[in-house]
């Protein structure tokens, strides 16, 4: 917590020191996790940068992800400061309806009538971070950005109470908590990001992103924290045909820590019951196609599609997403 305290303070201490970017094409968006960015990867880009004095003015996002099996909410806010640090919150809400749907009924056929139940229908994370322009961009160089995100997930021991309660009740009360055994260490935790940004103003100019991030994040976050931490790299390519429209891909590695529920009952159940195999919880990495168009230059409407792999206990292919994002 120190070393969090630490890196915030330095963040804002950098602050005083003034710079500015070009904006283009109303880029950045809010991201997913509210952070200035494409879709799903953060960018060295400041949210609506001040034009002139110590404050720019708020911008706000809203996504919606949507598949056959699932449905994510994401709502951001960010504010930049001296065009030198950008603070933003953000709520991400997943819809677990039919995850839970299916553990009841495929653990009641697996335990001979017990049933493993999540006890919730959605899951949320709150997260709050300060990101901070290091290097500006110039003609040759990309701008670099370094971001201190917290995260806590609102569900998760609620989740894992109830899981619990259902692996003792046939098991024994001495069976260990499920998610704990499976490696989710808290419900809360870090993440640190440094990425580079440049625009290339080419006769079409494009834009190129790299990010590292360094969480202890499972599922984004979702199903809270383990106790290892993973260096993810990211990466987004875009185009500008025309100054208020881009066209881009990115691409999101994500850590893959949980061992699955099949061992947790294999481990502590024995050959008693049958196998929960589809219940690996492993993640894929994130991939999305994105089309960003500025309508005014204060909203900006996107929209795209994503693999998103293995979410849970499902492969989910065609990810739809709309995002409105506002700059005031």
């Amino acid at each position: 917590m120190k070393k969090a305290v630490f890196a915030v303070a330095l963040l804002a201490a950098i602050a005083l020191i003034p710079v500015n970017r070009p904006a283009y094409a109303g880029l950045p968006l809010l991201n997913i996790d509210g952070d200035g960015g494409g879709a799903i990867v953060p960018w060295a880009y400041l949210s609506n940068p001040a034009g002139e004095g110590m404050f720019g003015k708020p911008a706000f996002s809203a996504w919606r992800w949507s598949s056959d099996d699932y449905t994510f909410d994401f709502l951001g806010v960010a504010l930049t400061v001296a065009n030198r640090v950008e603070f933003g919150l953000a709520y991400q809400r997943a819809d677990v309806d039919d995850l839970r749907d299916d553990l009841k009924a495929d653990s009641a056929a697996a335990l001979g009538g017990s049933m493993l139940d999540l006890g919730e229908d959605d899951a949320g994370i709150i997260n709050a971070h300060a990101k901070v322009l290091l290097l500006k961009e110039t003609d040759n160089w990309p701008a670099v950005a370094f971001s201190v995100t917290y995260k806590n997930a609102l569900d998760v021991d609620d989740i894992d109470d109830s899981l619990t309660a259902g692996a003792r009740a046939v098991i024994g009360a001495g069976a260990p908590r499920v998610l704990d055994w499976m490696g989710v260490d808290d419900d809360d935790g870090f993440e640190f990001n440094l990425m580079a940004t440049k625009l290339w103003k080419t006769g079409i100019p494009i834009l190129t992103s790299i990010n590292l991030r360094y969480t202890q994040a499972v599922q984004l976050g979702f199903l809270g924290f383990s106790d290892h931490w993973s260096l993810n790299p990211e990466v987004t390519l875009a185009i500008l045909p025309k100054p208020n429209l881009a066209v881009g891909v990115e691409y999101r590695q994500k850590p893959d820590e949980l061992d699955s529920l099949n061992d947790y009952l294999g481990a502590n159940a024995g050959a008693r019951f049958a196998a929960l195999e589809d219940y690996s919880f492993e993640e894929d990495a994130f991939i999305d196609f994105f089309v960003s168009y500025q309508a005014t230059p204060k909203l900006s409407i996107s929209g795209g599609v994503a693999d998103i792999g293995n979410v849970f206990h499902r492969k989910t292919r065609s990810i739809w997403a709309v995002n409105l994002n506002y700059g005031f």
